[in-house]
């Protein structure tokens, strides 16, 4: 098969599978992991092209990009890539002021001493916003299965069969599409409207990831249909804004463990423990709360060990 490798430089410390692994992203189609290999797979959009691209980590201070295609990846293609690949795995963000903040809190030490905070994120835009709207009140089994159906259905093939995720112009369908083959439920209407304002140029992804104040950001995310103060909380740390702590029921009942109490702490409380972090607050939170993920236990307090006993 076709194919070309391309080096990435990264600055260390950097751990692929850590910025992988900081949430589900990678569990959803097209993306695949192999624990043995320890190699990231999914299908890249090359402007008309749709290539195989897998990914593993060559040296503290690189990684290697490997695409498969129908024909061999131009050099200008491979650039491409490389750049699709750095924004998924925020390659250019500055997080120094961050990981300053938390060599000074215990739990969190872990993360600056591994570089840690660059959520995985999709090549696109609109990719992130159709994925969050699929996980919306429903079980991650759900998300996976909507993704997955949107993918089978409109995807475009890579020389392997997987598929790339559709274009918003691909995902130009009814709401009885959404309803019976995607399986959507209630979102259905959503999908369709997010589909055509993306296919339409009303919405773009420029608009979303350009520098603009938050509060601008969040109004933005907020007027999508289907999105309320939980996905556009996400919306917002996938897009390098962190102040909105985007709590849900799993983030209260994972505070309420970690903090061994009977109740989990009121939302106010929590955004009084997390102020310090400003504007980090919604990354030092989700670090918080899956340092475990990553197989480093936080420091239990007095009220935990209490509650363990």
């Amino acid at each position: 098969m076709p194919s070309r490798t391309i080096r990435l430089r990264v600055d260390p410390p950097f751990d692929l599978r850590l910025c992988l692994f900081g949430h589900g992203w990678v569990a959803l189609a097209p993306h695949r992991f192999d624990e043995a290999t320890q190699t990231f797979a999914t299908v890249l959009r090359l402007g008309a092209a749709v290539v195989d691209a897998t990914l593993r980590q060559a040296g503290r201070d690189r990684l290697a990009l490997h695409l498969d295609g129908r024909t061999r990846p131009s050099v200008a293609a491979a650039k491409a890539a490389a750049r699709q690949i750095a924004h998924m795995l925020r390659l250019d963000d500055d997080l120094t002021a961050f990981h300053g903040l938390c060599r000074d809190e215990p739990r969190l030490r872990w993360a600056a001493r591994r570089g840690a905070g660059r959520l995985l994120r999709s090549p696109t835009v609109f990719e992130d916003l159709m994925k969050l709207l699929f996980t919306t009140n429903t079980t991650w089994s759900g998300t996976e299965a909507m993704t997955r159906n949107l993918i089978a259905a409109v995807g475009s093939p890579a020389p392997s069969g997987a598929r790339a995720f559709p274009t918003p112009r691909q995902c130009l369908r009814d709401a009885a599409f959404y309803r019976d083959v995607v399986r959507t439920g209630y979102r259905a209407e959503a999908a369709v409207g997010l589909a055509q304002a993306f296919a339409a140029g009303t919405l773009r992804d420029e608009l979303f990831l350009r520098p603009q104040p938050a509060d601008e950001l969040w109004q933005r995310l907020v007027a999508l249909r289907g999105f309320g103060p939980y996905a556009a909380g996400q919306a917002m740390r996938l897009l390098g804004h962190y102040e909105h702590l985007a709590l849900d029921s799993w983030c209260r009942a994972r505070l309420k463990e970690l903090d061994g109490r009977r109740t989990p702490p009121s939302d106010r409380a929590v955004a009084r423990r997390y102020a310090k972090f400003a504007p980090f607050q919604g990354l030092a939170l989700w670090l918080d709360l899956t340092a475990e993920w990553h197989g480093e236990a936080a420091p239990v307090t007095a009220a935990a060990a209490r509650a363990r006993r």
